[in-house]
């Protein structure tokens, strides 16, 4: 699957759509060129930024400053700490900002819920940060919520994928990537995204555990035995070296005398 918005199917395969369209989009919304119709002042965006800026953010913003400049579009970064990014979320003054979530559970309900008109940050203080409103896109999550999994609710959370494209109030991004180590005596430590405590759900094996220790952490004696030669040597080398420095002494002496 791929977002048609944003993307065309050529060769089978998903491609980006061209500036070009978002250029036309912008002429559409009044806005040619990066200018307002009506004053020809110039279209500047704020971009919320709350994290410490660490060269390697900098870069980040400059980027993004590029390529809104490729539309026309200023970009204006406005750099707050955290508390403050939370007041202007809370009272709507924010409008383009960095936001992610972690899957309560894992459907698609807990992520369709944060677009959810019903739930906005600001009107409501709920999670839905964008202030997002859609009537068909609210209809449908309220249809959602009732139905089980099958596919009458495939359907509905397709249709609701295809509202919040269209209006894109989001720029779609996840990752999907997870790791974990275990020993074979830890069961059930299957790596996820969506589950956070998964520690609640390890078992281990005890006797296994146990019994591997045991044949794994044999004393291990050469390297005292290593370390006894080297001192002995050191010793020895010591030894010698100061009664050469005796002998010498003695010898220079008596021929001074």
């Amino acid at each position: 699957e791929y977002n048609p918005v944003t993307h065309d199917l050529v060769g089978g395969k998903p491609a980006r759509k061209p500036l070009s369209e978002a250029l036309k989009l912008m002429v559409e919304a009044g806005y040619p060129d990066g200018r307002v119709v009506r004053t020809g002042k110039p279209l500047v965006l704020n971009y919320d930024f709350q994290r410490i800026l660490t060269p390697e953010l900098k870069a980040q913003n400059d980027w993004m400053v590029r390529q809104f400049a490729k539309l026309g579009i200023q970009l204006d970064i406005r750099a707050t700490d955290f508390n403050q990014f939370q007041e202007k979320i809370l009272k709507g003054k924010h409008q383009i900002f960095w936001w992610g979530w972690f899957a309560d559970y894992p459907d698609a309900e807990n992520f369709l819920f944060l677009l959810y008109g019903p739930n906005s940050k600001s009107l409501h203080e709920g999670e839905n940060t964008a202030n997002y409103a859609n009537p068909e896109f609210d209809r449908l999550f309220r249809k959602l919520q009732s139905l089980e999994d099958g596919p009458e609710k495939a359907q509905v959370m397709a249709q609701m994928n295809a509202v919040a494209r269209e209006d894109a109030p989001w720029a779609w991004g996840f990752w999907s990537y997870a790791g974990l180590a275990f020993q074979h005596w830890v069961h059930n430590g299957k790596p996820g995204v969506v589950v956070r405590d998964r520690a609640r759900y390890l078992r281990v094996d005890a006797e296994e555990r146990t019994r591997k220790v045991a044949e794994w952490n044999h004393p291990v004696y050469w390297p005292l035995l290593a370390l006894a030669v080297g001192g002995l040597a050191i010793f020895i080398a010591t030894r010698r070296a100061w009664t050469r420095r005796e002998t010498a002494t003695a010898v220079a002496a008596g021929k001074a005398a």
